[in-house]
């Protein structure tokens, strides 16, 4: 079995009008997974509530098994807020996802893609965001993957140092708690291509690595079809220079690994 791109969306999404047909006849891959966006009290829509309609999904997948060689899977992206946690782990009780990504998306407040985090200093920035992903990591049980972990710094020109000067505390304990949990660290083609945090990335990884980490995802967070396995192959070279050569997948939640 070959790696397949593991984050990304459709017009089951609030943010993404793409199609499920789309990226099938432009690459006809062995496996296929969309993570349709689940956020609670979404800031980016002046807060009303994303959530993908279930039923619907599953019926379009469904039909589309009929139709194309595709093995079709289903996964969710949930952006995680701790006073949601209940609403959360009430929707995805008894459905059957294949994966489930874990993204902090926000604050309940402002999304950390707004202006809002330009009025902030940089180390009450990422003492905001990484304590919320460390409550998330400790808190998600459901979760497989921990998703683009620089999200939040997307807005900032940051230096790695100034970065790990601040984060790095963060991350040792956000990385231990999902290496115990065997959650994965997603590799974000958004983040690493389109944002140029790949630095964040080459500092990142050898810490991970450095505390036992091994479980690794690329994920293209691609919105349209153009995107699919966007910087996959230099996010894999980033991996193979540090000896990783396995990716996680996961199918009815359960973790293998094939060749990068």
């Amino acid at each position: 079995m070959n790696y397949y791109d593991q984050h990304l969306h459709t017009h089951h999404s609030f943010d993404s009008n793409e199609t499920f047909e789309n990226y099938l006849k432009t690459y006809s891959p062995t496996y296929f997974v969309s993570t349709e966006h689940l956020d609670f009290d979404n800031p980016y829509v002046k807060g009303t509530d994303s959530i993908p309609e279930f039923e619907a999904y599953k019926k379009e997948i469904e039909s589309l098994d009929k139709k194309h060689e595709t093995t079709l899977l289903k996964g969710i992206e949930v952006g995680y807020v701790d006073y949601q946690h209940d609403r959360i782990t009430s929707f995805l009780n008894e459905k059957d996802y294949d994966i489930i990504l874990l993204s902090i998306h926000q604050n309940g407040r402002f999304d950390y893609m707004d202006d809002d985090v330009l009025a902030l200093e940089v180390v009450d920035l990422i003492d905001d965001y990484y304590s919320r992903m460390l409550d998330a990591v400790k808190k998600a049980d459901f979760a497989n993957v921990l998703t683009h972990f620089d999200y939040g710094m997307r807005r900032l020109d940051l230096s790695v140092d100034e970065f790990k000067k601040y984060a790095e505390p963060y991350l040792i304990d956000i990385f231990k708690i999902i290496i115990e949990k065997d959650m994965a660290f997603e590799l974000n083609a958004k983040s690493f291509i389109k944002y140029g945090n790949k630095a964040l990335y080459e500092y990142a990884i050898p810490l991970y690595i450095s505390l036992g980490g091994k479980l690794f995802t690329l994920g293209s967070d691609a919105h349209v079809v153009e995107d699919y396995e966007l910087g996959f192959e230099k996010m894999g070279s980033l991996l193979k220079k540090h000896g990783i050569n396995k990716l996680a997948i996961y199918q009815k939640q359960k973790l293998n690994s094939v060749e990068l």
